[in-house]
C-alpha cells in the first residue's frame, strides 16, 4: 500500500445536498474508491457507518469502492475534512 494516502470529505461540486469521499496520493492522485453520498446519510450515520452501508450494497463496483475506502482508512490514510455548512 502506497504512503501518505489521504482520503479527502467534501461537498460534492454539483449538489449541496451530497457529499464526494475520494482517495488519492503522492504518487497516484486518484486511487480507486471515489464515492458520492446523500448529505443527510453522511451527517447522520457518518463517514464509516456510511461506507460499510455502502459496502453491503448489492452492486459490486459500488461494494468494492466503499471496500477500498475503508482499507484506506483502517490502513492509517489521513482523513481531511474539506466539507462546508448547508
Amino acid at each position: 500500500m502506497p504512503e501518505n494516502i489521504i482520503v479527502e470529505v467534501s461537498n460534492y461540486r454539483n449538489t449541496p445536498k451530497k457529499v464526494s469521499i475520494k482517495a488519492y496520493c503522492n504518487t497516484d492522485k486518484n486511487l480507486a474508491g471515489t464515492m458520492v453520498i446523500p448529505l443527510d446519510q453522511y451527517e447522520s450515520a457518518g463517514l464509516i457507518q456510511s461506507l460499510t452501508l455502502g459496502m453491503n450494497n448489492n452492486n459490486h463496483v459500488i461494494s468494492d469502492k466503499c471496500k477500498a475506502l475503508l482499507n484506506y482508512i483502517s490502513s492509517g490514510a489521513t482523513i481531511r475534512m474539506n466539507c462546508y455548512a448547508r
